[in-house]
């Protein structure tokens, strides 16, 4: 079961203090974490270079209310002239997230906060496409890149908790028949839907297969996933790997006959009241849909899938994330006992709550989410151990390392007031 959700008290200049929690590192065209920090010597790990902070474990509350701003001095009785008081509140929260990151190269941003549940506050920043006046809009919908796992892995969780399949089934030769791949390789059969949501499964990472136009679909990529050797025994170590959530969206297809994205609206968008989320294509942006420079020939979205082809707004990556927590209002996709499962590591048993889960990554203390990243994409999503959850999205080449954006919501925080610097 969750523990209960630590809380931040009301902000009292100078008198917050902080803790720290660190963030996984993506690769460059992943679509998340290659590895995941852990303490353990038996599987990969990467050093932590942005840390995210977190407030004071004992305090009890947030409050989101800027500081006051300054009064208009009186000289000699008179107005005196005209004094710009510095932004506070979402003003200034606004205008540090352009500052660094639309002055940092970046052509468009855009991002949520809700605090119990309840989104407080979005905006954009910038213009739908680079070099046009078009300016980016709330409802403007991102790449979101990896962050399509947490999507995936709760909608094949509800398929677990009706009893359609078992979480510990063997279920790789069935994927591999309903591909027509007739002779998997040596271990692919034995693959369970754990090992597959834990990344624990042996496949490789297979990067060239995804980003570099070797095929021309998921379902393509998981062929090859099933004729080639696997990198390990299935469960025997972490290897992160955008080919476990393409096969599981395959999968989510073969029980239920359905395609995936509709399953997944079916399940999950539709009872959340989302809509206009889609399964993108890497070229030829819709309406309402942010533009991502990307390299001609490459169709890395088609062949992602499950895995990273959705676009969203952060309003909608927070609200899918906040329906994990059992303690805000609204519709719940997955029972408390099966968020838990989510939210525990397959690193390490020692380290249950730093790591990879089931589609999240564990930060420690209580805090999860993921990060995506591809050509032109930056995107996170936190779900902090207070009641606060956050998610950005980004189009264009800045931050360089996408676990840097929580550091700059959290200098943005500092910059509205709400937390103290």
């Amino acid at each position: 079961m969750i523990g209960p959700r630590r809380r931040i008290a009301p902000l009292v200049l100078g008198a917050l203090g902080l803790t720290f929690a660190s963030c996984a590192t993506p690769t460059a065209e992943s679509g998340g974490p290659e590895t995941v920090e852990v303490q353990t010597t038996t599987v990969d790990t990467v050093p932590v270079d942005h840390p995210a902070t977190f407030p004071d474990p004992d305090a009890t509350r947030v409050t989101i209310a800027p500081l006051p701003s300054t009064t208009l001095p009186l000289v000699f009785g008179a107005p005196a002239a005209e004094v710009f008081p510095p932004l506070t509140g979402w003003e200034a929260f606004d205008a540090y997230l352009t500052r660094r990151i639309i002055g940092g190269g970046s052509n468009a941003a855009s991002v949520a906060i809700s605090i119990d549940g309840d989104i407080v506050h979005s905006a954009a920043m910038g213009v739908r496409s680079l070099g046009s006046f078009d300016l980016a809009e709330s409802q403007d919908r991102y790449r979101i890149a990896s962050i399509s796992k947490p999507i995936t892995a709760i909608t094949m969780l509800q398929l677990i908790e009706e009893g359609l399949i078992g979480l510990d089934d063997p279920v790789g030769g069935l994927i591999a028949g309903g591909l027509g791949v007739e002779q998997p390789r040596a271990g692919t059969s034995d693959i369970t839907v754990r090992q597959l949501l834990t990344h624990t499964s042996g496949f490789g990472q297979y990067e060239d297969l995804f980003f570099r136009h070797q095929v021309e679909s998921c379902e393509d990529a998981a062929r090859v996933g099933f004729s080639r050797s696997l990198q390990s025994t299935p469960g025997g170590g972490f290897r992160y790997s955008n080919m476990n959530f393409c096969v599981l969206g395959v999968l989510i297809e073969q029980v239920t006959g359905q395609p995936y994205e509709e399953v997944v609206y079916e399940r999950l968008l539709t009872p959340l009241g989302i809509s206009g989320m889609r399964l993108a294509p890497t070229f030829d942006p819709g309406p309402d849909e942010i533009e991502h420079i990307t390299t001609p020939g490459r169709n890395y979205m088609e062949v992602l899938g499950a895995a990273g082809a959705w676009i969203a707004t952060p309003s909608d990556l927070v609200t899918i994330i906040d329906s994990l927590d059992p303690t805000t209002p609204g519709w719940k996709p997955l029972e408390p006992e099966t968020v838990a499962m989510m939210k525990t590591s397959a690193n390490d048993p020692l380290v249950p709550d730093r790591g990879y889960g089931m589609g999240l990554i564990l930060y420690g203390g209580g805090n999860s989410g993921h990060t995506g990243t591809i050509e032109s994409t930056h995107a996170m999503v936190l779900d902090r151990a207070d009641n606060v959850t956050w998610a950005i999205t980004v189009s264009g080449v800045y931050p360089n390392e996408t676990p840097r954006l929580a550091e700059i919501v959290d200098k943005a925080l500092i910059a509205g007031g709400f937390l103290s610097g």
